[in-house]
């Protein structure tokens, strides 16, 4: 297991968090750089521990990892209003290979129906 450092320097000053769902306990965001995707992040409330699985689509380094968890810990979890005795973060490192769904047609993001080849 790893320790998350907080007061780490390379923090990502531009990661951009677009939350896609939220329920009573849990919320879901896409992670970008501008216009790159970074990954998406889950995040689930417990109790008194947050657990958060992180999807990250490119390679980065310890240190920008931990720039990563940081800002999400920062920006998100201490800012959701609930009690965070530990921050518990489990990470991956892939590509998305596509969304599926009862409804062929719909576009997640927006609603819209969109057009597939």
């Amino acid at each position: 297991m790893h320790t998350v450092d907080n007061d780490t320097e390379n923090d990502q000053p531009n990661l951009r968090f677009d939350r896609l769902l939220r329920t009573p306990h849990s919320e879901a965001f896409l992670l970008s750089d501008g216009e790159t995707a970074v990954g998406r992040v889950d995040l689930h409330y417990g109790s008194a521990v947050v657990h958060a699985l992180l999807v990250l689509e490119r390679e980065v380094l310890e240190e920008e990892l931990q720039g990563i968890i940081a800002r999400i810990d920062r920006d998100l979890v201490q800012t959701a209003d609930r009690p965070r005795e530990d921050f518990l973060v489990t990470v991956y490192q892939g590509e998305e290979r596509g969304v599926y769904s009862d409804e062929p047609d719909v576009d997640l993001l927006d609603g819209e129906e969109s057009e597939l080849p």
